[in-house]
């Protein structure tokens, strides 16, 4: 699947319908990277509701092979290069209707980014579809 392909588009479709007011939606990984990619890597950023925010993410991956995660850690927004820590939150997913989150601390870049860059495959530039609720993109 790529950002240009239908089966992408209209998975977002679906997303774009459900209320995320107060949120924004930033799309990052191989679905902006020109690569073939099976899931769609999000991070979701804004007001802080665990019960809501679990039942958007079960939801999104209900409706597609979104791979979503939460943090309120704005030093992420356009830097995947930096090393450091970051606190995210994910829905436990052994359940389909938990509305508690997971916090874990996550190590960026990621080990299979750098093995990437190294072979001289770079990510591309994440982009915003959703800011503060409403869809600015595709």
């Amino acid at each position: 699947m790529r950002i240009e392909d239908a089966e992408f588009k209209s998975y977002l479709e679906e997303v774009t319908k459900l209320d995320w007011s107060g949120l924004d939606l930033t799309l990052f990984g191989g679905i902006v990277s020109d690569w073939e990619t099976k899931d769609i890597d999000c991070r979701i950023m804004g007001e802080y509701d665990e019960e809501r925010l679990a039942g958007l993410m079960l939801e999104m991956k209900r409706l597609g092979p979104w791979s979503p995660y939460y943090t309120n850690d704005s030093s992420i927004i356009n830097d995947f290069e930096t090393p450091r820590k970051i606190l995210i939150a994910f829905p436990d997913s052994t359940s389909r209707t938990n509305t508690k989150l997971t916090w874990k601390w996550f190590k960026f870049p990621h080990t299979k980014w750098l093995i990437r860059k190294r072979k001289g495959i770079l990510n591309g530039e994440p982009i915003m579809v959703i800011q503060n609720g409403t869809q600015i993109y595709l």
